[in-house]
């Protein structure tokens, strides 16, 4: 049976075009199921949406000095970015591990995020928003330093480190601690691991403390550390070292001036403060303050008795 050169070619285009039609048609099966989004996983518009305020509730912590604290004390922040926007951290995670495995989808996410954070930013610059922030109504600062300001060491200096405390009632669960000073050491310092050291002293015998290294190499320095009591304890003090190190070989030079110990606080909340923790930290230690007065006393503002609701005549 012969076929003519007409026919043949048509059953050829017919099966090239066959084979087109299969290709493209795979081409979208394997686009689809690339993209197949389950319904657990938050749509783009949402997971964008969460993505900014968690962005913005770090920037947030960062602020305040709790960024590097323990993820406990964090964890409630981030959890009410979760009810916020109605999800849970499970649907969170899980909508991360699939936005991981769909690269461009996970780009073109934060390309939006990048851009509504940069246009807040923007408005934010153009003082466009004028926001009371409650949180921090009653929000003060207070230096509570009172020793000297400025040191200067030498090779005649009796000491090799400069410690100080400072003890007050008025040291409470809530404050933030901030150590500012300014600090050169000479290249010829002969001191050993020099840094500066600070700490918060609980009555219960717990301490908080952070340390930094700092240079001997003749540059006069700018320090600032930010530390914020979160442990639900009595206060003793706050303390640390200025100058620091493991000793020295007889060649000792140092200056540190613009000394500064910041207590940050809220002075509408100390009350309330204040109960919680004499609710956490029940014990009378000697010379600790005593809040016992406050477990029985009237909360602040109107307080209205329980009655009967009367019928009109």
């Amino acid at each position: 049976m012969k076929v003519s050169k007409q026919k043949m070619n048509l059953m050829f285009q017919q099966t090239t075009n066959t084979l087109i039609q299969l290709t493209f048609l795979f081409g979208i099966m394997l686009i689809l199921s690339a993209c197949n989004r389950p319904n657990r996983v938050l749509s783009d518009s949402k997971m964008t949406s969460v993505l900014v305020d968690m962005h913005k509730t770090e920037a947030t912590l960062s602020e305040k000095g709790l960024y590097y604290g323990p993820y406990s004390k964090k964890a409630p922040y981030f959890n009410n970015v979760f009810k916020r926007n109605g999800i849970t951290q499970a649907q969170f995670d899980s909508s991360l591990v699939w936005y991981t495995k769909n690269p461009h989808k996970f780009e073109n996410v934060y390309d939006e995020v990048i851009k509504q954070l940069t246009d807040l930013q923007i408005d934010v610059d153009k003082n466009k928003f004028h926001p009371i922030d409650y949180a921090n109504i009653g929000k003060e600062r207070l230096d509570i330093w009172n020793k000297p300001t400025h040191h200067k060491f030498s090779k005649d200096s009796v000491r090799t480190k400069l410690d100080f405390e400072i003890k007050s009632d008025n040291l409470l669960y809530g404050d933030i601690y901030e150590l500012k000073l300014r600090l050169k050491i000479p290249t010829e310092d002969s001191c050993k691991k020099q840094g500066i050291e600070l700490r918060i002293n609980y009555f219960n015998g717990k301490t908080d403390h952070t340390f930094k290294f700092v240079k001997n190499d003749g540059i006069m320095r700018r320090f600032t550390f930010r530390m914020p009591a979160y442990q639900k304890l009595k206060i003793k003090s706050v303390s640390g070292q200025l100058l620091a190190s493991s000793g020295y070989q007889g060649v000792f030079h140092a200056t540190l001036d613009s000394i500064r110990l910041i207590r940050e606080f809220n002075r509408l909340q100390q009350d309330s403060l204040k109960r919680l923790v004499q609710e956490s930290d029940t014990t009378h230690y000697l010379g600790a303050p005593n809040y016992d007065y406050l477990m029985t006393a009237q909360p602040s503002g109107h307080s209205f008795k329980k009655s009967r609701i009367l019928k009109p005549l």
